[in-house]
């Protein structure tokens, strides 16, 4: 049992990146942030990566020097708590599909790597009641699945709303027409609590991380998170991120880059790696 702990101890080590052995040494880092969705080898679009996409991906950005974080850590990091490698990196899954731990799970073990999903607990519940479960093409991951998923040490999820990741008939987390804002904060809050009750029941850490819906949000909107506690908010706005330790601030809309399947590794890893 000694022998399997110590080699499994090295092999970590081993694929680790040279440059990932340093720390960040000041109080600012730079922080890049993708943004995957769905994971098919039928097909390919902006929203879709192939298998071998991703593995490419993955390796892509070792051999650089990142290291994928938790984005828990780098909130960690800003409280004065904890180290982050000398390139951080956040990868991050929306929506949920179960093809994220059918292709991404495997490679993620493999290199070594870390990753968050943000499920729309909603779409989880419809898998479960349907009994439809752990179909690549289109399930989504259910709420045991998450558990299981977590306890890999590969995985850690945000809250991306239960029942609101739709364009009617409120786009997303923004107020309709005419709704006062005693409602829009009632029913917004209601939602996402309902999100975090229901990963936190199935045994998922509770949720510091959320994610926009379509990336749209209103000053509102986000006071109304951070009332509830999140601590790093996701949009879609494409920038890589200056996060400073002791300035909670610079966590509270952070871009991300939509990995579209019609580029290359190198095209998209360009993006942010210049």
């Amino acid at each position: 049992m000694m022998m399997c702990m110590v080699l499994a101890t090295l092999y970590i080590i081993d694929n680790e990146p040279k440059s990932a052995r340093g720390a960040v040494e000041g109080v600012e880092v730079n922080l890049p942030i993708i943004m995957y969705h769905n994971i098919l080898n039928s097909k390919t679009g902006k929203y879709v990566v192939s298998e071998a996409q991703l593995e490419s991906d993955f390796i892509a950005l070792l051999e650089r020097g990142f290291t994928p974080v938790f984005l828990s850590q780098v909130i960690d990091w800003v409280d004065g708590i904890g180290t982050l490698p000398k390139k951080p990196i956040v990868i991050t899954f929306d929506d949920g599909h179960y093809n994220n731990l059918h292709y991404a799970l495997p490679l993620a073990k493999k290199h070594n790597i870390k990753f968050m999903i943000n499920p729309v607990t909603s779409f989880s519940a419809f898998t479960e009641r349907m009994n439809d479960h752990s179909k690549p093409s289109y399930s989504h991951i259910t709420f045991k699945q998450m558990k299981e998923a977590q306890d890999t040490g590969h995985i850690e999820f945000g809250n991306h709303t239960h029942a609101m990741h739709k364009f009617k008939p409120r786009f997303g987390i923004m107020p309709v027409s005419g709704e006062c804002s005693y409602e829009y904060s009632k029913k917004l809050k209601s939602d996402i609590q309902k999100a975090q009750k229901l990963l936190t029941d199935s045994g998922v850490n509770k949720p510091k991380t959320f994610a926009y819906p379509f990336g749209k949000f209103s000053r509102d909107s986000r006071n109304m998170l951070l009332d509830l506690g999140f601590r790093a908010l996701l949009t879609c706005t494409e920038k890589t991120n200056t996060i400073k330790k002791g300035e909670p601030k610079t966590l509270h809309q952070l871009g991300r880059f939509n990995r579209d399947g019609s580029y290359t590794t190198e095209e998209f890893i360009a993006l942010f790696c210049k």
